[in-house]
């Protein structure tokens, strides 16, 4: 299987025997990186079944080059990270249980290893850039030079000829299609994406922009 994406379709359109086919693909090896991570079997188990049960939930808010294995991944991922921060809230304060905090507080460290951030990283731009060289081509100017120049609102205006107003209201509508694109392609992943943007300075603002 090849990412899976070939049972993609017919996951968006509601196959249960392409959910179960991906499930059956992807599952063992998701179980192994959680419980790599979570050195616990019940709890694994558990953050499977989210994964799988969000990825049905939000089948037809699939894009349809959704990157099956990235995305599965990367609610893994989330997940693991989610349920290790609780629990390091709860054994912070425990003076007997400072020998799994420390173990908690590792793994935690090791997921929000920025080298993961890269592999997503990468995907966010590919999309970005996509979503960029859609937008007609006066919005796609003045967005080229705003966050990829790094020119500001007043530059712009003189460099285009154009009012900060209308510059502003490009820049709007650029973040609010921006945005759609990563809903659609990474569907429940919007916080991390707005964090990794941001790290990285392919964009900002996005999460300002909503319907």
């Amino acid at each position: 299987m090849k990412e899976g994406n070939e049972h993609l379709l017919a996951l968006k359109s509601g196959s249960e025997k392409a959910f179960r086919t991906i499930m059956d693909h992807w599952y063992s090896r998701l179980f192994n990186f959680a419980n790599g991570y979570l050195k616990n079997v019940e709890d694994s188990k558990e953050v499977l079944q989210d994964v799988f049960l969000s990825l049905w939930d939000h089948r037809a808010n699939l894009a349809h080059n959704t990157n099956l294995n990235a995305y599965l991944y990367t609610l893994t991922r989330n997940r693991c990270i989610d349920l290790i921060r609780k629990e390091r809230l709860i054994l912070q304060f425990r003076t007997d249980k400072q020998e799994e905090y420390s173990r908690l507080t590792k793994n935690f460290e090791a997921l929000s290893d920025p080298i993961l951030d890269e592999i997503f990283a990468r995907e966010i731009e590919v999309e970005i850039y996509r979503a960029v060289n859609k937008l007609p081509e006066q919005c796609r100017k003045v967005f080229t030079l705003s966050r990829r120049n790094g020119l500001k609102n007043r530059e712009i205006s003189a460099t285009l000829e154009l009012s900060e107003k209308t510059i502003e209201s490009h820049l709007s509508k650029a973040l609010k299609t921006i945005r759609k694109a990563l809903e659609r392609k990474f569907p429940e992943t919007l916080l991390l994406i707005t964090i990794i943007s941001r790290r990285i300075g392919l964009i900002s603002g996005i999460n300002d922009f909503k319907d």
